[in-house]
């Protein structure tokens, strides 16, 4: 019989131990073989919850950078062998912002049972806390890295917001937050909705909604390598 593959959250900020279920956790627990982004990032998690085994007898398989299929396939043959595996995030849920969704993909073209297990997203907790629709969302990756294009990318997620009176919110690397927070306050219409959801579950946890006519009145929170999701919904 096939090993089934766990999908496994990791903490968004803080120590572990405060944000994922016992259930999870105890779920992680049976586990001993993993499928990570980075093998040091998922056995530093590893160790941060206590798990049992020693790490020497623990296999940790990273996730190929060119999604090479062959070598996924390697890998998940150890579900086919009985066991069963854990496919971790760097943070948050796997498959979602992550390369994850390739693996549970793959899973089910081998007939693999896949299990999502409980923990934190910031994606989810960022829709809760932003008052916009949750309804009707959309999340869009990453914008462009470009400077000089990131405006037009935010009059797009505005007039599709505009289109389906729809929440729609995006992520970026943590040192263009506020390139980011410029471009909208410059571009956005001053009856538009914006919201940033920084660090959430953290101490230092920041969040807020406004208009953008607002947001050029207001003083601008710092933002600076500190992870983020942006939500936009029209005002009008």
């Amino acid at each position: 019989m096939s090993g089934k593959l766990y999908l496994i959250p990791t903490h968004i900020s803080g120590h572990p131990g405060d944000q994922l279920p016992p259930a999870t956790v105890e779920c992680i627990y049976n586990l001993q073989f993993f499928i990570a982004e980075r093998a040091k990032t998922a056995r530093r998690f590893l160790k941060e919850i206590d798990h049992p085994l020693p790490m020497s007898e623990i296999t940790v398989f990273e996730i190929p950078k060119k999604q090479n299929y062959r070598y996924l396939e390697e890998d998940l043959n150890h579900l086919k062998k009985g066991h069963h595996m854990g496919l971790l995030s760097e943070a948050g849920s796997p498959g979602i912002a992550d390369p994850g969704a390739e693996i549970v993909r793959k899973a089910y073209e081998m007939s693999i049972g896949v299990v999502p297990l409980s923990g934190p997203s910031s994606l989810t907790l960022a829709v809760m806390a932003s008052g916009l629709n949750g309804q009707k969302f959309s999340f869009h990756g990453y914008l462009s890295p470009k400077k000089e294009i990131i405006g037009k990318d935010l009059k797009k997620l505005e007039r599709a917001a505009e289109k389906d009176r729809g929440c729609h919110f995006f992520i970026e690397t943590p040192y263009r937050n506020m390139q980011v927070l410029e471009a909208a306050v410059l571009n956005l219409k001053p009856s538009t909705l914006f919201s940033i959801q920084c660090d959430l579950l953290s101490k230092n946890s920041y969040s807020m909604t406004r208009s953008i006519a607002e947001w050029k009145k207001s003083a601008k929170p710092g933002l600076h390598k500190r992870p983020t999701v942006f939500l936009i919904q029209s005002g009008g």
